[in-house]
């Protein structure tokens, strides 16, 4: 039975994670040193590996062929296969976006009154936890501040400014980061070469370039690729409606020159189907890599780029997201062909 990407080169151990040394070494410590805090709350965006991590978490603290939490669980017991399949009775996954009631909160806190059946701790992990009510929150507030004997709490969220202060504040808080492109390519280089896949260096970088930082939607991305033959980036800058570099860079000189090119360019774009908010972040994009060599002023990229995120705001809830696409680069154009007019003067 074919098994997807994701979930066949999902981390078993802390030592795999990809992209969070840090979080690696401050559990592995406390596993290594039974520092074991009651409450956690792992943030950071989707694909940065949170529930992964509790997952690995949960069964180093119960792995039952090691005698005491291991920083390596052996994969094997009992336990550490219904951690692996989500049937642990000792560890419960809750999703907290269809669990976020207090009658949910409550049969939570009746659960964690029970012992550990076979593991050491009995661990409740909440994913999405932004997503409990107000109400539910301060259910559960006590129970985190006083958790039963052996009883752990991982909260696994996107957006922690959702969470109460009081609750935040009584866990050990991990971010989890967006990866780097390079981060992200070298590890689809290591999943292509284990799949005898061919995959070009500009295929694995665009698909880095096209998930903002998520590995695990890099790794999908990637499966769904293998299943095209041969592929080029522009595949993937056509699958995910992601603009390429040198597309980018060709818009944004274009801008500089002449507005009516540009917009011929753009209504070709956006013809092809790309959208009104992909385009105004590659131009975004674009002014940044174009900072790095230095061809636009820094005072002049900075105007642009915090003109371009306000208007990209706009196009998001606009119901006439081109339009407002147009107005922002007509502004953009007016203010990089002035700044040409007076390095030409100056010149």
């Amino acid at each position: 039975m074919y098994t997807p990407l994701p979930l066949k080169y999902r981390p078993q151990t802390l030592a795999e994670l990809v992209g969070q040394p840090m979080i690696c070494l401050a559990l592995s410590n406390a596993i290594t040193k039974q520092q074991i805090a009651s409450a956690y709350l792992f943030t950071g965006s989707r694909g940065t590996g949170k529930t992964s991590t509790a997952r690995i978490f949960a069964k180093s603290l119960n792995c039952i062929q090691a005698q005491s939490p291991t920083v390596i669980p052996c994969g094997h017991c009992s336990s550490c296969r219904e951690i692996s399949n989500s049937v642990s009775l000792d560890v419960n996954e809750i999703d907290a976006a269809s669990h976020n009631g207090v009658e949910d909160a409550r049969e939570l806190i009746q659960h964690s009154s029970f012992a550990p059946t076979t593991g050491r701790y009995r661990i409740f992990i909440l994913d999405e936890a932004h997503m409990l009510t107000t109400a539910s929150q301060n259910t559960l507030l006590k129970l985190i501040e006083e958790p039963p004997f052996r009883c752990i709490f991982i909260l696994c969220t996107t957006e922690p400014h959702k969470l109460l202060p009081t609750i935040s504040s009584r866990c050990q808080i991990f971010n989890f980061q967006s990866l780097g492109e390079e981060t992200i390519t070298t590890h689809l280089r290591k999943i292509a070469k284990g799949e005898k896949m061919k995959m070009s260096e500009e295929v694995l970088s665009a698909i880095a370039f096209s998930v903002n930082g998520g590995l695990r939607d890099s790794i999908s991305l990637l499966d769904q690729l293998s299943l095209m033959g041969t592929v080029k980036a522009e595949d993937v800058y056509s699958l995910t409606g992601i603009v390429s570099k040198a597309v980018r860079t060709s818009l944004l000189h274009q801008l500089s020159q002449d507005a009516t090119l540009a917009l011929e360019q753009v209504d070709r774009l956006l013809a092809q189907g790309l959208s009104s908010q992909r385009l105004i972040e590659a131009v975004i994009t674009a002014i940044l890599e174009n900072l790095e060599t230095g061809e636009i002023p820094p005072h002049v990229a900075t105007q642009a780029s915090t003109q371009l995120h306000t208007y990209a705001s706009t196009i998001t809830r606009s119901q006439s997201p081109q339009l407002w696409l147009k107005v922002a680069l007509l502004e953009l154009s007016a203010l990089l062909s002035s700044e040409c007019s007076k390095a030409t003067r100056s010149s």
